[in-house]
C-alpha cells in the first residue's frame, strides 16, 4: 500500500491533517482506556485471589482440626482410613505461602459447645463426652456422634 503524498499548498491538507489528527487522539484514548480497564480487572482478580487464599488457608485450618478431633474421639488416624492419596493427571498448581496474621490467630477457627458445666472446665474438655456435642465452623452446626451410633 502505497502513501498517499498530499502537498502543503493543496487545499485539503489542513483538512486531511485535522481528520489524521482527530483519528490519532481516539486511537490513543482508546489505548489509554483499555490499559486501564486491563490494570482495574488484574487489581480486581489478585483482590479476589488474596480473599481465596485466605479462605483456603482457614478451611484448612479448619481441617487439620476436625483432624485432630476425630482421632482424639475415635482414636483412629483419618490419613489410615483414607489411605494414600490417589495420584492426579492435572499438574499440581503451587500454592503461596501466607502467613496467617495476628488478628487470624487470636479468632477461634473451631468452636465447640458441650453439655459439661463451664465453671469446672477450665476450656478443656473429656474427648469421651463429646457425644452429642456441637461443632460450630463458620456459622454452620454439625452434631457429633459416635461410631456405634452412626
Amino acid at each position: 500500500m502505497q502513501r498517499r503524498i498530499v502537498s502543503r499548498v493543496d487545499p485539503r491538507y489542513k483538512q486531511l491533517r485535522a481528520q489524521n489528527n482527530s483519528s490519532v487522539k481516539k486511537s490513543r484514548d482508546r489505548a489509554r482506556r483499555e490499559r486501564e480497564e486491563t490494570i482495574t480487572s488484574i487489581n480486581q482478580l489478585e483482590e479476589d485471589n488474596q480473599k481465596l487464599v485466605q479462605n483456603l488457608q482457614i478451611i484448612r485450618q479448619e481441617y487439620e482440626q476436625l483432624q485432630i478431633l476425630f482421632k482424639q474421639h475415635t482414636g483412629v488416624d483419618i490419613d489410615q482410613m483414607i489411605g494414600p492419596e490417589p495420584k492426579s493427571t492435572t499438574p499440581e498448581i503451587p500454592m503461596p505461602s501466607i502467613q496467617p496474621s495476628v488478628e487470624s490467630l487470636s479468632k477461634p477457627v473451631l468452636t465447640i459447645n458441650t453439655i459439661e458445666d463451664k465453671s469446672t472446665s477450665n476450656n478443656e474438655f473429656d474427648v469421651n463426652n463429646l457425644d452429642g456435642s456441637i461443632v460450630l465452623i463458620n456459622g454452620v452446626q454439625y452434631k457429633i456422634v459416635g461410631l456405634d451410633k452412626a
